[in-house]
């Protein structure tokens, strides 16, 4: 299926790509934009059972992180520049008079047009597909995630698609004659290849359909690679006030460490609008894991790849990395989401989660119950204007003792809780236009 979703691909860029050599010889100047804007973006955490149960013995914890970018873009009509730079820190967390740099590229890239339809971005860049699932830009992590890439996108009235390719290296690897080994003291592939399609034949319906290979180098030989193949997509119904949609992905290959893979991944969700201030979405996500309970030389743990988990499995992120998170049963999320608007600028947000481990985990000879816990997101959104931006939340998880046998920490009796207070500012600080000649 990879194959033929690539051939077509490729076929649309050749056929663009026979109309962009009669664009050369055009050389009617071009309208020309110029944009500098900026982000400050400060968090203050109260954690008391955020990302695992609090064990007897601890206090909560208390702080405040900070993320500040400043973006930078040009664009014509055959050509886009753009540029972002951050900075991410704790308050209090560096020496104030030290002379050691934390400013950070969070974006660098170009990207010219082959055609009206076709462009190639090349550089650090966010990939951001479908719902975020599995490629995402992270936006809760004050990091963010990008990628090194070049990347071939088509954009039609009807049909969408990309084509990512990466290869990478660590740091010194331009001192290195021969062999590329890549351990580069971090999790991170080694090769990565993506197709990502977006069909939508009416306005009722969607057809997204993602593609991707990943590769990691095996930690005892450089010369011996284990890819890791997810296949699958998304179908979308919009009726009036109703949106429908299901999603599904099939892993297989191998793992990091050259296991071999069989797993999978369901999402269902209903979205309906009740009354014009009030939406609720009312959906479950299921991933695949191991049945403890019988041996197999087969991982059957899906990973969600690249993309976002805050916004999918809880404000509190007890699972973010998987399988590690789940310790290789699974998971079942069933979720309710409720948004009413209590004015333009006023939003307020309650998410429900309940956590079952998708298989059977042992602990001394014994199945435990599936039932970890229920998690509550209550969230109130403040839109002043529209470059700012300020979110109040709270989250409280009511764990079970199989929730602390799957962690292995801490007391699933304590109250576990957590709050956040962040405020966005996203002004645009000077923008120039030309009028096209």
């Amino acid at each position: 299926m990879k194959a033929l979703f690539t051939m077509a691909l490729l076929l649309f860029l050749l056929a663009e790509m026979k109309l962009a050599a009669q664009d050369v010889a055009d050389t009617v100047a071009q309208k020309k934009e110029f944009t500098i804007a900026a982000e400050i973006r400060p968090r203050t955490e109260y954690r008391h059972g955020y990302r695992q149960l609090i064990p007897d013995t601890s206090n909560a914890a208390f702080f405040t992180d900070q993320r500040s970018r400043l973006y930078v873009t040009y664009k014509t009509n055959r050509f886009i520049f753009h540029t972002s730079l951050q900075d991410v820190r704790v308050w209090g967390g560096q020496d104030p008079v030290s002379i050691d740099g934390t400013v950070q590229i969070f974006e660098s890239y170009v990207e010219p047009s082959l055609s009206d339809k076709i462009s190639v971005r090349i550089g650090r860049q966010k990939i951001m597909y479908d719902n975020q699932r599995l490629f995402a830009e992270n936006n809760w992590r004050q990091t963010g995630r990008s990628h090194e890439a070049v990347r071939f996108m088509y954009h039609g009235k009807k049909l969408e698609a990309d084509l990512i390719g990466a290869f990478n290296q660590k740091r010194l690897a331009f001192d290195r004659n021969f062999e590329t080994d890549y351990y580069p003291g971090f999790l991170n592939y080694k090769f990565l290849f993506a197709n990502f399609i977006k069909w939508k034949p009416t306005d009722n319906f969607t057809l997204t359909t993602i593609n991707a290979s990943d590769g990691f180098q095996d930690d005892s030989s450089a010369r011996e690679n284990h890819f890791r193949f997810t296949s699958g997509g998304r179908l979308e119904f919009t009726q009036n006030k109703l949106y429908v949609t299901v999603a599904a992905y099939y892993q297989y290959g191998n793992t990091r460490t050259g296991q071999d893979l069989n797993a999978y991944y369901v999402q269902p969700e209903i979205k309906l609008e009740i009354s014009k201030p009030l939406m609720v979405r009312l959906g479950a996500e299921l991933m695949s894991g191991n049945d403890a309970t019988q041996k197999s030389s087969t991982s059957h743990s899906f990973d969600p790849l690249y993309g976002v988990n805050h916004r999918f499995m809880g404000s509190m992120d007890y699972f973010t990395r998987f399988p590690v998170d789940v310790n290789n049963a699974g998971l079942l999320n069933p979720y309710l989401f409720i948004f009413y608007n209590v004015s333009k600028k006023v939003t307020l947000r309650a998410d429900q989660h309940l956590f079952y481990s998708q298989n059977d985990f042992v602990k001394k000879e014994k199945v435990i119950p599936r039932y970890l816990g229920f998690e509550n997101d209550l969230l109130f959104i403040y839109n002043p204007n529209k470059f700012t931006e300020l979110q109040l939340g709270y989250s409280y998880m009511l764990a079970t003792q199989s929730m602390q046998d799957i962690k292995k920490i801490g007391n699933y009796k304590n109250w576990q809780d957590w709050a956040y207070l962040m405020i966005t500012f996203t002004p645009e600080l000077f923008h120039w236009q030309s009028a096209a000649k």
